[in-house]
């Protein structure tokens, strides 16, 4: 099948696994052809380390050969950026979120659609084995009927955000830098929201900027965003749930994800990463570490961007659906509104669940073949 032509928007840190998976062998339906960033010098070596042309946005957009953008800026350049390539008649992947105010978001689902142009957005870690194991327990009754989830995430910003400044930045903060992960994996699961309710705090705002090696140190800036969050959620299923983050404890990451039914509960691990363990508990029983049944639970970050790609060839709806990302970006916005309003947040939005991965493809061997026939 002819590969889809891919050119990557910015190559920051996070470039370099997703340019590795598509240039190794992980992700044959991509064709890495470009890279772009603001940085010219950045750019280019990344252009020579991958193989690939370094181009302007302007000329990646005007080049008829290149049918994908992969947008890895920063969270307040996606509007942007994906406007620009949508425009241009672009299909788009973009990481986490679509955009950063609620407005964007909205705008550019409804350019996608009006264009007939695919737009899929980052976590695609829900696509992961863990999550994808996880899908498969709860849609084969396991747990018996889902009634509730617990979601949980803290870590220390104040790290992390004086080297990385969009992390404190409207559009940034751990809400929608790491909400989207554990909001995705159970929106996979357990399907849309229905109402939010939410409590925000902004622990000191003004700082300064002690980090060692930072570009930044010594200076004085204010956080943008809260980084506590204490929310509760009705999915349409009637399943509850709640959600806490918290960007301003310990480096030493603590996360919790599980759903409980009426036969089982289940934990799903970290779901930033692909691969972790998935833990059953049933009644009078221990609890079993349940074999992956689905592939790729190594980084397999690009996978989104290469199941839309064999969408579009097949011509099926994609999983990592602009749908289900504005969705998950609205609740999260939604929070924000509720805690500032003192009120119950109504979804607006809703999507139809993504199908669960074929379980073929688990590994990659002669006798299996590779993880990406799950794709295709």
């Amino acid at each position: 099948m002819e590969k889809v032509k891919v050119a990557v928007v910015g190559c920051g840190t996070i470039s370099d696994i997703y340019m590795t998976n598509m240039t190794n062998g992980k992700f044959e339906i991509l064709e890495l052809v470009a890279c772009s960033d603001m940085m010219v010098q950045r750019m280019e070596e990344c252009a020579a380390k991958y193989g690939c042309k370094a181009m302007s946005l302007d000329e990646i957009c005007a080049d008829p050969e290149i049918e994908m953008v992969l947008n890895l800026t920063p969270p307040g350049a996606h509007y942007p950026v994906n406007k620009q390539c949508l425009l241009a008649g672009k299909h788009v992947f973009c990481e986490k979120m679509i955009a950063a105010e609620l407005w964007q978001g909205k705008e550019l689902v409804e350019l996608a659609e009006e264009k007939g142009l695919r737009l899929g957005v980052a976590p695609d870690t829900f696509l992961g084995a863990s999550v994808q194991t996880a899908k498969f327990i709860v849609e084969s009754g396991l747990i018996g009927t889902p009634l509730s989830c617990r979601a949980s995430i803290s870590r220390d910003y104040g790290a992390f955000g004086e080297f990385l400044p969009h992390l404190y930045k409207k559009g940034g903060g751990i809400a929608l830098d790491m909400g989207g992960y554990y909001l995705t994996a159970l929106a996979a699961i357990l399907g849309p929201a229905r109402s939010i309710a939410a409590f925000t705090a902004t622990h000191n705002p003004v700082r300064i900027n002690n980090r060692i090696g930072s570009p930044m140190m010594g200076q004085q800036y204010e956080l943008e965003v809260p980084n506590v969050l204490a929310a509760t959620i009705q999915y349409e299923s009637g399943v509850l749930g709640t959600l806490h983050m918290n960007s301003d404890t310990l480096m030493d990451e603590k996360y919790c994800l599980e759903i409980y039914g009426t036969d089982g509960i289940l934990s799903m691990g970290n779901p930033n990463n692909f691969g972790d363990p998935v833990v059953l508990k049933r009644l009078k029983r221990p609890e079993i570490e349940f074999p992956l049944s689905h592939g790729f639970d190594s980084n397999s970050r690009g996978l989104g961007a290469a199941e839309m790609a064999w969408s579009i060839r097949a011509g099926r709806p994609h999983r990592a659906s602009k749908e289900m990302a504005y969705h998950v970006f609205e609740m999260i916005h939604g929070m924000m509104i509720s805690a500032e309003q003192g009120a119950f947040y109504q979804m607006e939005s809703t999507f139809t669940p993504p199908e669960i991965l074929p379980t073929g493809g688990i590994g990659n061997s002669k006798w299996v073949g590779t993880e990406e026939r799950a794709l295709q």
